[in-house]
């Protein structure tokens, strides 16, 4: 009988748990997903209302840029969901008097990991499916409107490069319909420029101007000739060609069965008979493949260092709410994203395998959190909780 009670008690602590980490869980995506995107909103208004994209292609652009931005807020979320559980459960001694009564808080730390699993799986969902796919079209989107709209590519007063890198492009102003002022084309062996004119669009991957009243300076062979002109058409490359691109998509546009093809043809192409440099750089692109697979995988499987750590971090400091949430949680996920980028970065240059710089801010906020957990559980937090705790009570008196 006592057993049975016993049982039925812990179902019930399990399900409150639950019932209140997934609230917190939505409350915090949601928050941050409007703050992750107040930034895009912005951009994206600019190509509407400076640049005159079309609001169709503007929407498109924004439904794309969403699934990045979920996956992104899953494990975060998670993070900030369990300090906020926790903390409340804490502040309100909860904890304390379960573990007075022999029940040990630990349990429903242990058993809200196993939430983990459906977390872990939607975000790997996103992250080599949805992501991948979402990231494509939004290059495909920006490059076809580049390609209508050449302005959008290109940002009055700042001097930028063509893609195929062979000129350099200057208008002092752009206005929404193509018309520009002071503009300058810089290539090789000439130089083109003209106090006004108009962006015609794009033809055959190049995008026309007609250029008014100006002049060009050729310098070739030592020389230099000018030549004035009343009207003159000519033509840059200001937006990539997608379908003419020998890569087709990036490896952040790639899922793992794509990424893992790719890696196999650049093993298959590598020989014993090529020399250093090629051998080094297949190398680098194969670990540059490998680095993304990876990626996937470790920010999905961050969802369970986050909850470990964040689960025990609430019980410490023993506050609830958005603000401590989000303080503590914005930085511990800074921290573990620098980590992430450097790591990333040590493994494009092939001096680190990626399984070691993509898994180590999992593995390091998986023994932070196991030390954590073990402390509290037996009454032995450390001093940086104690003294932040000390901080709390100093504010509130």
């Amino acid at each position: 009988m006592v057993k049975s009670l016993y049982i039925e008690f812990m179902r019930i602590l399990d399900r409150m748990v639950i019932h209140e980490f997934i609230p917190n869980f939505f409350l915090s995506m949601g928050i941050l997903i409007f703050v992750l995107i107040v930034n895009r909103i912005f951009e994206l208004m600019n190509l509407f209302i400076g640049k005159g994209v079309d609001i169709i292609h503007i929407a498109e652009l924004f439904i794309n840029t969403l699934p990045f931005i979920i996956f992104l807020t899953i494990p975060m979320s998670a993070l900030v969901a369990s300090i906020m559980t926790f903390g409340r459960m804490s502040s309100d001694f909860e904890i304390t008097a379960l573990n007075a009564c022999g029940f040990s808080g630990g349990r429903m730390v242990i058993n809200l990991m196993t939430i983990n699993i459906i977390l872990f799986a939607i975000a790997l969902f996103f992250a080599d499916i949805i992501v991948p796919d979402s990231n494509y079209r939004v290059k495909t989107l920006i490059s076809g409107i580049a390609r209508m709209k050449p302005s959008v590519n290109i940002e009055p007063g700042i001097v930028k490069s063509t893609y195929d890198e062979k000129a350099k492009f200057y208008f002092e102003h752009i206005e929404t319909d193509g018309i520009f002022l002071n503009g300058r084309i810089i290539e090789a062996k000439r130089i083109v420029s003209a106090p006004s004119g108009q962006l015609l669009g794009e033809t055959d991957g190049k995008s026309y101007l007609m250029m008014n009243k100006g002049s060009v300076v050729n310098t070739e062979e030592n020389e230099i000739r000018t030549i004035e002109f009343e009207t003159m058409v000519t033509g840059i490359i200001v937006g990539e060609d997608i379908k003419k691109s020998s890569s087709g998509r990036g490896d952040r546009e790639m899922s793992t069965a794509m990424l893992l093809e790719r890696i196999n043809k650049i093993k298959a192409g590598l020989n014993e008979e090529d020399n250093e440099y090629e051998t080094k750089r297949g190398n680098r692109n194969i670990f540059r493949y490998m680095v993304e697979i990876h990626k996937k995988y470790s920010i999905s499987f961050g969802v369970f260092g986050f909850i470990l750590l964040g689960s025990v971090i609430g019980i410490a400091v023993r506050k609830s709410g958005l603000g401590i949430g989000f303080a503590i949680s914005t930085i511990l996920f800074v921290i573990y994203y620098i980590m992430l980028v450097l790591g990333e970065q040590l493994s494009d240059k092939g001096l680190i395998h990626p399984v070691l710089t993509m898994w180590f801010p999992n593995i390091l906020s998986l023994i932070l959190g196991f030390i954590l957990f073990y402390r509290i559980i037996y009454g032995r937090p450390l001093k940086i909780m104690e003294r932040i705790n000390s901080l709390f009570r100093k504010k509130n008196k």
